[in-house]
């Protein structure tokens, strides 16, 4: 194969010939006319050019989404319409009724300030039929007339401004996310005779005026706004969105941040696929991040899966965990609330009585590996154990580096620190080895009192091939070896689940959502809230899969798989 950099010398060599040989020549001929500058191309949807710089929060549906928003068959990417919906119910707006029959190809709702206790939303909705969106103005303000509502009509940089305080909707109460207030003042504009804007604040809509005029920083023009959007591949086409996070998280927190955020900004783009929804990811991490980048090297999931149960409803997998884990913690530094939970959370479900994988283990890994959390709930054999403590399976390939040797030795180490010793035994016609210690127990008698010892088991391993799989339980380690024709990589759920991602990549997460719902939502009280805002959605959730696919110092991209 032809190197880059001699391709670039011979390119460069024939330029210099063709400025030498040529030069006379273009001495003689006059001076050609600059040629007028190229505007930037539009990054994102048209209706950006309205959002001022201040935008926290900026989601667009385009396209088909639109045509089915509403309908109980309606894909997911075009519910994402219930927020603005709800929103403009409690100032009186019918969405389904009032504004879906002339929305043409594009509708963006956006939070463009975040201050004072109220956030300012603006709505811009793309007409395909001006006469009904032109008759829709009038509807709903005159409702407002009747209603007892003064009118205000005002010109503002060219633009008719019609604006009033609304009346409650009481008739049809409506629960909006703690962010987010009811609309108590409404206004509307048209604009470039093809957008219809609505709003809950006069400065908003005027912002809005001013940024599609360019007399204001607009929200197209910011650096963070443009590496997230230009980063995404633009295959997805049912829509985007932004976030701003060092904005929107402490808004959501209610807490300001007390370390430097990581992360600057979000990027999205998602696209209907025939089972669900499927998200790119671009986060933005702030200047000067300087973190060891993870190498893209699975083509296919890693060949140790096939001994994972095939109910096993949280599975990691990947290649390289030393520097993923590495990599992880320190991003987490600028979310403390955060990294104490991950850090909480996994060392619980990665914890045995005598091994912990997260702190003990994963630092060491530089191969493939795959880590499957089992609960006692998925199998009579665990249900049965006395252990609360929630078993898993471990597996890493075994490599001849230097960091895969230190890990051998390192395991020994570990079983040596608390006095654990080495047992073979056969399960499942497999030679394995648990880690075993004796423990003395008293028994009182009448007649005397005698001493007897029993054998804790504290985890147990196999051998196969290149692969050492652990487990926190014999009877976990069972049902490894067990699997067959019933292992993970054999479901239709879990195939479907990790299908639509780009080779090569960094690994996946795969979530069964049913199962996992309910312990997620002991450790993660933000789940109960989620639910609650988007009810419709979840309700008919059955995975959420992840794959990260390349990054730079200043970009990680991913993707999101919500199949329903």
């Amino acid at each position: 194969m032809v190197k880059l950099r001699s391709v670039f010398l011979q390119l460069l060599a024939s330029v210099l010939a063709l400025l030498i040989w040529s030069g006379p020549v273009w001495a003689l001929e006059p001076e050609p006319e600059l040629a007028p500058p190229q505007p930037e191309p539009e990054l994102g949807p048209e209706s950006a050019h309205f959002m001022p710089d201040t935008t926290s929060l900026m989601v667009s549906l385009t396209g088909s989404p639109l045509k089915m928003a509403g309908n109980e068959s309606a894909g997911a990417s075009s519910q994402l319409t219930d927020l603005p919906a709800a929103l403009l119910a409690t100032g009186g707006i019918d969405y389904q009724k009032d504004i879906r029959p002339w929305v043409s190809d594009e509708i963006t709702f956006a939070l463009t300030s975040l201050e004072n206790g109220q956030p300012g939303y603006l709505l811009a909705v793309k007409t395909r039929n001006n006469r009904d969106a032109d008759a829709f103005l009038e509807r709903i303000w005159q409702q407002q007339a009747t209603d007892g509502q003064t009118i205000n009509f005002e010109r503002y940089a060219g633009v008719d401004l019609i604006s009033a305080d609304v009346s409650p909707n009481v008739a049809t109460p409506v629960r909006l996310p703690g962010l987010l207030k009811p609309v108590r003042y409404l206004t509307t504009a048209k604009l470039d005779d093809r957008f219809i804007l609505i709003a809950n604040q006069r400065q908003v809509i005027e912002q809005a005026v001013d940024s599609s005029k360019k007399k204001t920083p607009q929200l197209a023009k910011r650096s963070e706004y443009k590496t997230a959007i230009a980063s995404l591949t633009q295959k997805q086409k049912s829509g985007m969105a932004y976030l701003d996070l060092e904005k929107l998280l402490p808004a959501i927190s209610g807490q300001a941040a007390t370390t430097p955020p990581t992360y600057r900004s979000l990027g999205i783009a998602f696209g209907e696929s025939r089972q669900g929804l499927l998200a790119e990811t671009a986060l933005v991490a702030k200047a000067g991040r300087d973190l060891p980048a993870v190498k893209i090297t699975q083509q296919e999931p890693m060949a140790a899966l096939s001994y994972f149960p095939g109910n096993s409803p949280f599975v990691v997998s990947g290649s390289n965990l030393g520097t993923l884990w590495s990599q992880i913690n320190q991003d987490l530094q600028g979310y403390p609330n955060l990294k104490s939970w991950v850090n909480q959370t996994l060392g619980t479900w990665g914890k045995t009585r005598g091994l912990n994988l997260t702190s003990k283990i994963f630092p060491w890994v530089d191969g493939d590996y795959a880590w499957a959390l089992l609960p006692d709930s998925l199998s009579p054999v665990l249900s049965a154990q006395a252990n609360a403590e929630a078993d898993w399976l471990f597996a890493y390939e075994q490599t001849n580096s230097d960091k895969n040797k230190q890990l051998a030795t390192h395991l020994n180490e570990l079983a040596t620190e608390q006095d654990l010793g080495t047992s073979p035994f056969e399960l499942a016609g497999r030679k394995v080895y648990a880690w075993t210690r004796l423990v003395s127990q008293e028994i009182d008698d009448t007649r005397s009192s005698n001493l007897t010892f029993k054998t804790e088991v504290t985890g147990a391993y196999a051998n196969i091939d290149n692969q050492k799989i652990l487990a926190s339980s014999p009877e976990a380690l069972g049902l490894a070896l067990d699997a067959g024709s019933d292992a993970l990589t054999s479901q239709r759920s879990f195939q479907d689940a990790i299908a639509p991602f780009d080779q090569p990549n960094q690994g996946f997460l795969y979530i069964d959502w049913p199962v996992m719902k309910p312990i997620l939502k002991k450790n993660l009280p933000v789940i109960s809230k989620l639910e609650s805002n988007a009810q419709t959605l979840l309700s008919k959730l059955r995975s959420v899969s992840v794959s990260s696919y390349g990054e730079t110092p200043e970009v990680q991209h991913s993707q999101w798989y919500f199949r329903f």
